[in-house]
């Protein structure tokens, strides 16, 4: 997913834009301060996305990128910033793995 399309999505009102925005930015590792703004923006969002709020996924990658590490005490996103890597590693396997089948 191309920059532009990450931050627009990061930006729109439908939740499962946002959710893609975040997981797209950590996967292609997008590490800069308009990223980062908006993805402080993004963590008191409560939609529900994947099971868990989308705010616990933009305050997993602000800690993944190093922007912003969480201090807080609730054990769920401590384990769940703790996947975070994981998760978005899975992702980047599976997209080279989709790349590589189409050539």
């Amino acid at each position: 997913m191309e920059r532009k399309e990450i931050i627009n999505n990061l930006k729109r009102d439908g939740a499962w834009y946002r959710f893609n925005g975040i997981i797209f930015a950590s996967v292609e590792n997008l590490a800069d301060e308009e990223i980062f703004k908006l993805l402080r923006y993004l963590k008191d969002d409560q939609v529900q996305m994947a099971g868990r709020p989308i705010g616990w996924y933009a305050i997993a990658a602000l800690d993944m990128f190093g922007a912003e590490k969480y201090t807080g005490s609730d054990p769920d996103i401590v384990r769940f910033v703790s996947e975070y890597p994981d998760i978005v590693q899975g992702i980047q396997e599976a997209e080279r793995k989709k790349n590589l089948s189409r050539n």
